[in-house]
């Protein structure tokens, strides 16, 4: 058996975080198979869906993308904690249907992965995935957050790291607020331009892979205030920037080999386990022979959403390792599984393709 220290010598980066931060434990004692998908009370949604736009079950309008909005800022520092910072704008892209009627749709937020330490928002699942959604009938955002090298602003409560961590694992687990911070952003952005994209704020969905999955299981669970008022505007003027008048509620999180380090985080900083009844519904999605980030990762959040009660769906990729695009789960791709389950657990109408309005 590996000693405590060997453990942290061979585990991955982000599972590392997250063994070493661990301050709760559920053991993965649900049953192995879907729970039934119940749609969630949506604020606001009695009779609110029949007000959104239906969706397609098969590419429906053409797609117009807008490039790198700005939908905040960060500060840069040299290294972390120093005095010196400069302020970098956050960056997103946005993929509309092209259609030509007032017609208020529903939203997906894709995040890309890259370990903390680098990604882009135009990596390859999301140049595929963002066309495909926005062609069925979502407004679907792509974001950019700070990483590793940007050595965002900390706040003083951040807990302290295990000696044994190398430079290369501090500098992730560092990276871990600002991108949560960034994620949080960009969703009270989404909410606060809502009208100028014809979107619902009640029909958000955010789609992660691996790093991404990480921030969007934190978008899922954490609360309102996290990830933002550790942080003073004293410590950190860009906050101005990140319309902290919004709310950054997801309806529906779908978590691609993701894991819940933000969560430990926050969790260490002030004693409070984040899972609840107010969660999102997730759809769980992890290669069982994962090397990245374990699927042991993938039980943890499986066993507290049995738990708590919130509707989930659970997709072990049976054989797979980390990034699994290709794979399929019942029978459908990744794609197909991820939009029946936002349908589902947002009620969603759903058209034939045809003549869609406009």
């Amino acid at each position: 058996m590996l000693s405590f220290r060997q453990t942290l010598r061979f585990a991955p980066p982000l599972v590392l975080i997250a063994l070493m931060l661990a301050a709760r434990a559920y053991a993965p004692s649900a049953p192995a198979t879907n729970l039934p998908v119940v749609a969630p009370t949506v604020a606001g949604s009695q009779g609110a869906v029949a007000d959104i736009a239906p969706v397609y079950a098969a590419p429906a309008f053409e797609v117009a993308m807008a490039k790198d909005i700005v939908y905040a800022q960060g500060l840069f520092h040299e290294t972390w904690g120093s005095e010196s910072a400069e302020a970098m704008d956050l960056l997103l892209d946005v993929y509309e249907p092209v259609r030509f009627d007032d017609a208020v749709m529903p939203a997906i937020v894709m995040i890309h992965g890259g370990g903390f330490n680098g990604g882009s928002k135009r990596t390859g699942w999301i140049s595929e995935w963002a066309p495909w959604f926005a062609a069925r009938g979502w407004v679907v955002y792509s974001i950019d957050y700070r990483v590793s090298g940007d050595h965002g602003t900390l706040p003083s409560s951040y807990p302290e790291l295990p000696a044994e961590l190398t430079e290369a694992e501090i500098e992730q687990a560092q990276a871990l607020y600002p991108a949560c911070r960034d994620a949080k952003a960009a969703i009270r952005w989404i909410n606060a331009t809502a009208d100028a994209y014809s979107i619902s704020t009640d029909h958000i969905a955010v789609i992660g892979g691996s790093a991404g999955s990480v921030l969007a299981v934190g978008l899922g669970v954490s609360d309102q205030d996290d990830c933002t008022d550790e942080i003073s505007l004293d410590d950190d003027p860009t906050l101005s920037t990140t319309n902290l008048d919004q709310s950054s509620e997801v309806a529906t999180v779908i978590d691609h080999w993701g894991g819940t380090s933000i969560l430990t985080v926050l969790e260490l900083m002030d004693g409070i386990d984040r899972f609840d009844a107010t969660d999102a519904p997730v759809s769980i999605v992890h290669g069982t022979e994962d090397l990245t980030v374990p699927f042991s990762e993938a039980e943890t959040i499986q066993a507290a959403y049995h738990e708590t009660g919130v509707a989930y769906e659970w997709h072990p990729l049976e054989g797979r390792g980390h990034g699994a695009w290709a794979a399929s789960v019942d029978g459908q791709t990744l794609f197909e599984s991820a939009y029946d389950f936002i349908i589902e657990t947002q009620a969603l109408n759903v058209d034939e393709p045809g003549a869609p309005p406009g």
